[in-house]
């Protein structure tokens, strides 16, 4: 049940009290969680933010959403888009305001678009036209009302408003951020546009390796285990929750990678590394292995952010595993931002990355997918879009720079008490509408 479906349904028992309620769902609470990964900033706009891959529900909404039952609603925006000759106009509800008590209104959704556009949108938002801004709503050039409200669900076009920071992001949704003491503090915001969020907060700790969130639930200091309910052994009396992937781990060839840089290369490089080298850092299920491959190129550096744990622990597998005599692979953490500029200028030989999902199914894939590879590529595939069954994200990337090593999962343990609701959207965790249970007296 949804936010505002529990409201609804609150309101309406209001009014009608002889009405048989379905139970009510506690409201309250705190989560304590640790991920491998940096927590210090989200832009949910961003193709490689792992952060904004799990945690960017919490934060932002869209204009449009997608239900569990994959029906697209109004969210932020007021109704379906409104026929205009030939435009399609989309309102925005009134009186919307941020967690920061920011106005929110057609001028911040417009530049929400923008932004995305100019980021990791740039494939997924292709085919739709730039809006503009009568004052009253988005004005769009087109008469395809479902390809609309589909692009605008997606999370990469979340809405934030104008003068959005990363490092001080401000959205509608269910929670607020802030930092305390090194931790992510989300915080029930009252404000949120679809109801405040049902737990009052959640604490998610930069784990220093892939271990400690295991030991950290293992020893009851935290509610959510990530991967596993455990490292040394199961704790009692947890459960598990499995809620897919937000996005996979990629690695992608550059330059200094010679002949070996070519579309495809990569991907076979991938599908050659055995999964039983690699199963303990949870990649998803198990692939068909393509035997001998190996890296056969010039002795390389693979590069990979220094702040993401579980990514450094995926580079060593890789690394270890492709090198041949005289056609070594080292693996060299660097910074963020070195990593993003070598990508961009692919001075590089190696490199291993994140990247989100947009979309559902395997045209949101493979456009993502090329969206971290070539953009341009990306907005030809939105443009002409191929003919694509239900093909695995390791098929989408054969003539690519970069091939999926595996998925970034949402999945562990979690304590008996806690219910992770999934995501409409159908990557990841909705947080907003998760819940423990009361406790009895």
């Amino acid at each position: 049940m949804k936010r505002r479906a529990l409201l609804a349904g609150l309101l309406a028992a209001s009014v009608a009290p002889r009405v048989l309620a379905r139970g009510r769902i506690p409201v309250g609470g705190r989560v304590a969680l640790r991920v491998p990964w940096p927590i210090g900033a989200i832009d949910p706009h961003r193709i490689d933010d792992p952060l904004a891959a799990i945690f960017g529900e919490a934060l932002f909404d869209t204009l449009y959403a997608q239900t569990p039952e994959g029906q697209l609603v109004p969210s932020l925006a007021e109704a379906e888009p409104e026929p205009d000759g030939a435009n399609l106009r989309v309102k925005l509800r009134a009186g919307l305001r941020t967690a920061k008590e920011k106005p929110f209104g057609t001028k911040d959704a417009l530049q929400s678009i923008a932004r995305a556009r100019a980021s990791g949108a740039r494939g997924w938002l292709a085919d739709i036209p730039v809006p503009r801004d009568d004052g009253r709503a988005l004005v769009f050039a087109t008469k395809d009302a479902a390809r609309l409200t589909r692009a605008l669900a997606s999370p990469i076009v979340a809405m934030v408003p104008s003068g959005f920071s990363p490092e001080s992001p401000d959205g509608t949704g269910p929670f607020r951020f802030g930092i305390r003491d090194g931790a992510l503090l989300l915080t029930k915001n009252r404000l949120a546009a679809r109801g405040p969020a049902f737990l009052d907060e959640i604490t998610v700790r930069a784990a220093a390796n892939v271990s400690a969130s295991l030991l950290a639930f293992e020893g009851g200091s935290d509610d959510i285990g990530w991967f596993e309910r455990g490292l040394h052994a199961v704790r009692a009396g947890s459960k598990t929750f499995d809620h897919g992937a937000v996005g996979w781990a990629v690695l992608c060839t550059g330059r200094d990678a010679v002949a070996w840089d070519r579309p495809g290369i990569a991907q076979s490089v991938a599908d050659g590394i055995p999964y039983s080298r690699v199963s303990n850092l949870h990649l998803g299920a198990a692939w068909t292995e393509s035997p001998g491959q190996g890296w056969g190129g010039p002795p390389v550096t693979l590069i990979v952010r220094d702040d993401s744990p579980w990514l450094i622990d995926v580079a060593n597998a890789i690394a270890a595993t492709v090198t041949r005599p005289g056609h070594e692979v080292t693996v060299k953490p660097v910074t963020a931002t070195e990593l993003v500029s070598r990508r961009a200028s692919r001075m590089y030989g190696l490199a291993l990355d994140v990247v989100r999902n947009v979309g559902s199914g395997s045209l949101g894939a493979m456009v993502a997918l090329a969206t971290a590879d070539n953009p341009t590529r990306a907005q030809e595939i939105m443009q002409h879009p191929p003919k694509l069954g239900d093909v695995s994200a390791r098929t989408l990337t054969r003539t690519f720079r970069s091939g999926v090593i595996g998925e970034i999962r949402v999945g562990g343990g979690r304590v008996p008490d806690l219910t992770l609701a999934p995501s409409g959207n159908g990557f990841g965790f909705d947080l907003g509408s998760s819940y423990r249970s009361a406790k009895k007296p």
